[in-house]
């Protein structure tokens, strides 16, 4: 889940600029964020955005009614799209799911001792303390411009610490020791309160939309096994799927700023990125008509 960052971070630039191309309206809303939050809040800020474009942004941009939504995310984004496109009433057209956290029931979030980015293990007893003594006083925090260039940034480093200590579960639910009981007894520990938070898990369906994922084979922070579990039991229940595992792509390799242009010269990505990059165009283009 969503630690740092705001609606302006990381944004993808090759698909802004495809969308401006198409006169596709982009929406991106901050939401708030954990710790000082549970992702309860992060769901529904982002059902709320997406029940006041489906109501309210046609009639606020003086335009024609929608003929369709797509919900998009990336990273953490990537999983808000797909727990909010479970969800919501309409459901999206289609969702876009790019090298997102979808099951933070693997045991990557609930066994301890690997850090973020393939880093070494760090001391996280300071975090920890402050988890525990100053977190309480803090108010929730809807956005959080990282820091260009500072891997020593606090909220940055508490990625680390979530990671390294799997105290994603605790923090996403609320529930103090979480992680320990999935890591011991599996997904059917969390309790059905907290089940609507973890949708690769609970709440797929036959009835989700159209959905391309695309999550690049050798990311570090968020492993290629998400989206590969997800995508399977998408496919099992007859969901249209279309998947792209670009090789040597890591977390985080498409969103470059600037005029990315994909469907043009690629504007320095890999041409097996470009390759991927220039499908999920497509896939959105087919069911945009």
């Amino acid at each position: 889940m969503q630690i740092a960052g705001d609606r302006y971070s990381f944004l993808p630039y090759w698909l802004i600029n495809a969308s401006v191309a198409r006169g596709w309206i982009v929406v991106t809303p901050d939401y708030r964020l954990i710790p000082e939050s549970t992702a309860h809040a992060s769901v529904d800020d982002c059902v709320d955005a997406y029940n006041w474009v489906v109501q309210s942004l046609a009639h606020e941009l003086h335009v024609a009614p929608l003929t369709g939504v797509f919900l998009s995310g990336s990273s953490a984004g990537g999983y808000l799209a797909l727990t909010a496109g479970a969800l919501v009433r309409p459901p999206p057209t289609a969702l876009h799911l790019v090298y997102g956290m979808l099951d933070p029931t693997l045991p990557r979030y609930s066994r301890t001792g690997e850090n973020i980015w393939g880093a070494p293990p760090m001391d996280t007893a300071p975090f920890r303390l402050w988890l525990r003594e100053e977190l309480p006083k803090q108010k929730a925090r809807g956005g959080y411009a990282v820091p260009q260039g500072s891997p020593a940034d606090f909220r940055v480093q508490l990625m680390s610490v979530f990671h390294q200590d799997a105290l994603f579960l605790e923090y996403m639910t609320g529930e103090a020791g979480l992680g320990e009981e999935v890591a011991r007894a599996g997904a059917q520990a969390i309790p059905e309160r907290h089940r609507r938070l973890f949708v690769a898990a609970f709440g797929l369906s036959g009835e989700l939309p159209p959905t391309f994922i695309l999550h690049g084979k050798n990311d570090s922070a968020v492993t290629v096994e998400n989206s590969v579990v997800t995508g399977e039991r998408l496919r099992g229940l007859g969901v249209e799927v279309h998947e792209e595992y670009p090789d040597k792509a890591e977390h985080g390799f498409e969103s470059r700023p600037g005029r990315i242009d994909v469907e043009g010269d690629g504007s320095g990505l890999p041409a097996a990125q470009v390759q991927s990059l220039r499908r999920a165009i497509a896939f959105l283009d087919k069911h945009a008509k």
